[in-house]
């Protein structure tokens, strides 16, 4: 039985700004998700709802079919145009943007923007999942290809991701995809959504067996001193990369995001971005 790669999930503690910086430059291509304590790991809403409720995993799809019909039935009282019905896709997408669970992993292309999540009202050291697109789908192409699919081009897009979707239990893979409508939300953050295919599972259930089709469960992440020799073998082996951002950090990223214009008040439209920004405030240095 083949095992993971020992780099296929790695974890680095960046030391400076610049660092920072630079590692995410030499990754260019990959997608990342900001989140504001290191010690997460990556889980939908619909994981940490089940967990919050003490639902069994097994049971989250049926939950997850119960969101989905009761948000189709009531949603004309409150948005103007609807997605056809059966576009699962594109109801999970409205869903995960107004605040609902979802079995959606919010991604961005922009570091800076999932850096503005990890550190934004962060108490503790924060983190960047870092998701390498190419060796994901790349990945995710062969698995499927020896799970029986007959033709490459059927692989990938979103008529294949609502197939699944609507299955809700299909094989454990994981999809990179952006919803056909991108709210203006999604278009201001630079996101796309992870999508695992198995809803009884966890979506890191999901990731391991896409890179993988022998392994139920990435390893521990392996502690990486310096990315500098080794950024061929991350861009190679590595799926998964786990940026740990220090808390003593926290403020001079924010500034310098700050003046790139990435706040609240950007990412977030409307009033509800701009009271978010107001946060900013605090920063009585900038005034």
């Amino acid at each position: 039985m083949d095992k993971h790669s020992d780099n296929i999930f790695c974890e680095y503690t960046v030391d400076s700004w610049a660092d920072c910086r630079d590692l995410f430059k030499a990754i260019g291509g990959w997608i990342f998700r900001g989140q504001s304590n290191s010690d997460w790991s990556l889980k939908t809403t619909l994981e940490r709802g089940a967990d919050i409720n003490s639902t069994y995993i097994r049971d989250i799809p049926k939950v997850e079919k119960r969101i989905i019909d009761k948000f189709q039935r009531r949603a004309l009282h409150y948005l103007d145009k609807l997605p056809e019905k059966e576009n699962i896709l594109e109801w999970l997408s409205l869903i995960q943007h107004h605040g609902g669970p979802t079995r959606l992993l919010d991604f961005s292309y922009s570091y800076y923007v999932s850096l503005f999540f990890s550190i934004d009202q962060a108490f503790q050291e924060s983190a960047v999942y870092c998701l390498n697109k190419d060796l994901v789908d790349r990945k995710g192409l062969e698995t499927e290809r020896w799970r029986g699919l007959d033709n490459d081009n059927n692989f990938g897009g979103r008529e294949y991701c609502n197939n699944a979707l609507k299955e809700q239990a299909l094989s454990p893979l994981v999809m990179l995809i952006e919803p056909f409508n991108i709210h203006e939300r999604l278009a201001r953050q630079q996101g796309l959504f992870a999508v695992p295919f198995e809803g009884q599972q966890s979506f890191e259930y999901n990731l391991s067996l896409t890179v993988n089709k022998y392994q139920k469960a990435l390893p521990r992440s392996k502690n990486i001193n310096s990315y500098s020799d080794v950024i061929d073998t991350l861009q190679s082996e590595c799926a998964l990369l786990k940026v740990k951002i220090p808390k003593s950090l926290h403020n001079d990223i924010r500034k310098d995001l700050n003046l790139m214009n990435i706040t609240s008040e950007t990412l977030f439209p409307g009033i509800d971005g701009f009271s978010k920004s107001l946060f900013g405030e605090f920063d009585l240095k900038a005034t």
